[in-house]
């Protein structure tokens, strides 16, 4: 039987009008002002709010994706709702948007769960937001591409060491077939000149590609995000595919958009190439 995963923030985080969902999204991509990379990119960090917070941030990462030639895009996203799991893959048949269905990798997937650090737990899937705003974008950059959707719970650099591990043996004979998506936001509700600090640690840690020194800064709070555990996952696939550059695409926070500078959510879209 075909399992597929309903989207259950479309008309809040997104419009579920497909006309007009298709036409933001590319508005988004085609506003981003994106050095081209050549198809060397092993993969990008790009946020999670809604649309219009930070789709103009998440359109300069997709817009860096649609300069490589892939298959399959592994998509890892932080759970916000549900606890008690390491790491999920999400075992469905597709993903549905109002932009209609994206066909999973099944054949990935399943090798995945062949993994004993890696499980599929559906209550990390079934309210998340942050794995399905990125859909709708990857929908219109790379309409081909199939999905290896990956929910993170518990993040640590451990976790994210041992999940790189399984990365790289499941995808070192088609890196280059591959894109790999962190959905991630950055700090969270302080005075943007703080957020804007904050982020700039986080920032700085990935312009330098160093997982070891991003955990440091995040375990003694001197940065945040929330899905901090991607971003681990990424430098270390980065470090073990031997990509060693980074660039911050675009940043902003939700105060460029509200106009609230007290309490604002920081946005990232980067590229980790070789």
């Amino acid at each position: 039987m075909s399992s597929v995963r309903k989207p259950v923030v479309a008309g809040m985080f997104y419009t579920s009008n497909k006309a007009r969902l298709e036409r933001e999204v590319n508005d988004y991509i085609n506003r981003a002002n994106v050095e081209r990379y050549d198809g060397d990119l092993l993969g990008v960090i790009t946020p999670h709010a809604g649309y219009v917070y930070s789709g103009s941030c998440a359109g300069y990462a997709f817009k860096a994706l649609m300069d490589k030639d892939f298959d399959t895009a592994v998509i890892i996203a932080p759970s916000h709702r549900v606890g008690g799991f390491t790491c999920s893959v999400g075992d469905y048949d597709a993903y549905l948007t109002p932009l209609g269905e994206i066909k999973t990798d099944r054949i990935l997937i399943e090798k995945l769960l062949d993994s004993e650090h890696l499980s599929f737990f559906p209550l990390a899937h079934e309210m998340e937001h942050s794995l399905e705003v990125q859909i709708p974008f990857l929908q219109v950059a790379k309409p081909e591409a199939k999905i290896v959707p990956i929910v993170l719970g518990t993040q640590n650099y451990a976790n994210s060491q041992s999940i790189a591990e399984v990365l790289v043996d499941t995808f070192k004979d088609q890196l280059d077939r591959t894109a790999f998506i962190v959905s991630s936001d950055l700090s969270h509700y302080h005075q943007s000149e703080a957020a804007e600090q904050l982020d700039k640690v986080l920032i700085d840690s990935v312009s330098k590609m160093d997982a070891l020194q991003l955990w440091e800064h995040i375990s003694r709070n001197h940065t945040e995000a929330c899905g901090f555990g991607g971003i681990l996952t990424l430098l270390e696939l980065a470090k073990a595919f031997e990509f060693k550059h980074a660039a911050a695409l675009n940043y902003t926070h939700s105060g460029h958009t509200s106009g609230d500078h007290t309490q604002v959510v920081g946005y990232l879209s980067a590229a980790i190439y070789r």
